[in-house]
């Protein structure tokens, strides 16, 4: 995007420019070859003036029109930064507390400090998938995320994707339900698409309290095919519908149940660069429901 907003503006230099001197060159030519009076002259003077002036006054305009994007941009970059770096402070601060736990009782054993271990380890993975997707939508920023176009099985995968999911739901005391017409053929990047799926079953959930429940549908509507995870979860107000897709946007910052505010836009990435796209409804304390439509029969 910055690549075409460079060469946007080149060409608005370049036609600016070009404008002027052939201003320059009609009242020249003009002036010296006219054998009217000095005050036709004036006249066209006076008009090369306001040409001149306009032009000048469009440069700018257009200019301003697409420096726009370029600081939105700007801005953007420097709240993703601020945002990142609360993040990743947020659990090398747990990390550190743990380890003055730990070295102030060097004098215990290992087996006796377990739990501090392994909230160590927890928040050493929770880094981990943090810094891995800040990697993707950097990557994804820069046009330098590739995709693996192939033909598979979507049913499979979607198997594939949600089976981890099922023990970790049980746990939860949420019940989890699969159902996936067969056999459903997509075109893209099975692994990416995986993600969409593992993306989606861990947001539904980690928002569903015990007792609740969890639906993954796959179906086949005319010349599409449709990824349904709705869950009976607290649900999300209307008004933030917009931005739930943005990055690190959390409904409820006091209740982030752990995730990172990441997942729902690399979901919408990767949608999105299969052709499809992806919409959220939701009535709060009811549930809610992703839908994601893939343009494949």
């Amino acid at each position: 995007m910055l690549q075409n907003l460079r060469i946007k503006l080149i060409v608005i230099h370049v036609v600016h420019t070009a404008v002027l001197l052939l201003l320059l060159l009609f009242i020249t030519a003009t002036c010296y070859f006219s054998q009217t009076n000095a005050l036709t002259r004036m006249e066209l003077s006076i008009i090369g003036i306001a040409c001149l002036a306009l032009s000048t006054g469009c440069h700018f305009f257009l200019i301003n029109r697409f420096l726009t994007p370029l600081q939105q941009i700007w801005q953007q970059q420097k709240d993703f930064v601020c945002d990142a770096s609360h993040e990743v402070r947020t659990p090398l601060t747990v990390i550190l507390t743990h380890l003055d736990i730990i070295m102030a009782n060097s004098h215990e054993s290992v087996a006796s400090q377990t739990k501090w271990l392994n909230n160590i380890r927890e928040e050493a993975l929770s880094m981990s998938n943090l810094v891995r997707s800040l990697l993707f939508l950097a990557r994804a920023d820069s046009q330098q995320q590739p995709l693996d176009p192939k033909s598979f099985f979507l049913h499979n995968a979607l198997l594939q994707a949600a089976t981890p999911f099922e023990p970790v739901a049980a746990r939860k005391g949420v019940s989890f339900n699969i159902t996936a017409a067969t056999p459903v053929a997509g075109y893209g990047d099975e692994a990416k698409i995986k993600q969409v799926i593992a993306i989606l079953l861990d947001n539904a959930i980690r928002h569903t309290p015990a007792g609740g429940k969890v639906d993954l549908t796959l179906s086949q509507e005319s010349n599409q095919t449709i990824l349904t995870v709705a869950d009976s979860g607290e649900g999300i107000a209307s008004e933030h519908f917009d931005k739930i897709f943005d990055r690190f946007y959390q409904v409820d910052k006091a209740r982030s149940k752990g995730g990172s505010g990441l997942g729902l836009a690399i979901a919408k990435w990767i949608v999105e660069n299969h052709g499809g796209f992806i919409q959220v409804a939701s009535i709060p304390g009811a549930g809610t429901t992703f839908t994601v439509h893939f343009p494949w029969r």
